[in-house]
């Protein structure tokens, strides 16, 4: 009890410090794009505190309190409920399109990305299934029933298209079954055949040829498809090893693309500097720890493989986020968790803490 307790603490700590950086980053990036978009300096803060931070905390709290054991009673019609969503980003006058991609719908006003839903509607599904197949999780035919829900999941995410959202989909999905225990050769062939598909993806749609390029060459086309990368790396380099200090960066004034979005970690690097931007990497490798270990102090094998999907999904998302912005791994376009805008994104995963937290809690 006192590993769970701890490492539960430690899970919400993280998690806290991780928020609190992203409002105060996401603040001060944000004021020339609000001045600029609306005429108002705090409007993206506004935003992000109403819809994100306090919509996600009330939903924090309700995951907190509730039995865990309706998530595995309404896990299928959850999952079902999603793809309804994703299908109406295609249903004209309720999806829209932004930066020529089909992400959100709009409803009585609202704006709603169902893609980031469909992130926790597939965990939760997942862990279920998982658990309820535990006896035959070995045999080779159960990865076609997988495969079925990832890919329908998976499908929709890449016909709006997001690719980036479409990998950490099909990586988390994929971690949830090889931690079920299933058989390695299976795993390795579906593996391989990932690899191939995310190839195919990549050759047939020009901008991520064009992205892939840019990783593999920056300086071949500087102003057009390696211009956020290039500008993430000058903010980088700019912040040194202590930083200009927060508020104090210079590439959000319309140099560097998707200063609040998917390029929030280069901010970070240019005004906290390597010590800052290591820091909150560190930050981010001990939430995930914390969260491993309550999996594997978790009474139950949903509970367990829940919290294993929640932290593959936040992590690997965490990761893969700052290693494009390094130019480490080719950029992919997916915003880095609890830090970037995002209300969707935001609520969603206090959402998921909530129910990892009461996980926590019921051990």
């Amino acid at each position: 009890m006192k590993n769970h307790s701890k490492a539960a603490t430690t899970f919400i700590m993280a998690t806290a410090v991780l928020v609190l950086l992203g409002i105060a980053v996401m603040t001060n990036a944000s004021i020339p794009l609000a001045q600029s978009n609306h005429g108002e300096s705090f409007y993206y803060f506004k935003h992000q505190i109403t819809y994100g931070l306090g919509l996600g905390l009330l939903a924090f709290f309700i995951f907190y309190r509730i039995n865990i054991a309706l998530l595995k009673k309404f896990a299928l019609p959850v999952l079902i409920f999603a793809i309804v969503l994703l299908s109406l980003v295609f249903v004209p006058k309720i999806g829209f399109e932004a930066l020529g991609a089909k992400r959100w719908i709009n409803i009585f006003g609202f704006s709603f990305q169902p893609s980031e839903f469909a992130k926790l509607a597939l965990v939760i599904y997942l862990a279920h299934w998982l658990e309820s197949k535990k006896d035959k999780i070995k045999k080779p035919t159960m990865i076609f029933p997988f495969l079925l829900w990832t890919g329908i999941i998976g499908g929709l995410i890449i016909l709006e298209p997001d690719f980036g959202t479409f990998i950490i989909i099909c990586a988390t999905a994929f971690a949830m079954y090889f931690m079920a225990g299933s058989d390695l050769k299976t795993m390795g062939l579906v593996f391989l055949t990932g690899i191939v598909l995310l190839i195919s993806l990549v050759a047939v749609e020009p901008y991520r040829r064009e992205r892939f390029t840019s990783f593999l060459n920056p300086d071949r086309d500087a102003a057009g498809s390696g211009y956020q990368l290039k500008q993430a790396l000058i903010a980088i380099g700019s912040g040194e090893f202590t930083g200009l200090g927060l508020g104090k960066g210079i590439q959000k004034y319309n140099y560097l693309p998707e200063t609040i979005g998917d390029s929030v970690f280069a901010v970070v690097s240019e005004e906290l500097g390597f010590i800052g931007s290591t820091l909150v990497l560190f930050i981010y490798l001990i939430w995930v720890l914390s969260g491993l270990k309550i999996a594997s102090l978790s009474k139950d094998l949903f509970s367990r493989y829940l919290v294993i999907g929640i932290v593959a999904w936040i992590g690997l998302q965490a990761f893969i986020n700052a290693l494009g912005i390094l130019g480490m791994i080719p950029f992919t376009g997916i915003p880095l968790p609890f830090i970037s805008y995002g209300g969707t994104a935001l609520m969603i995963e206090l959402a998921s803490i909530g129910m990892v937290a009461n996980i926590a809690k019921n051990r």
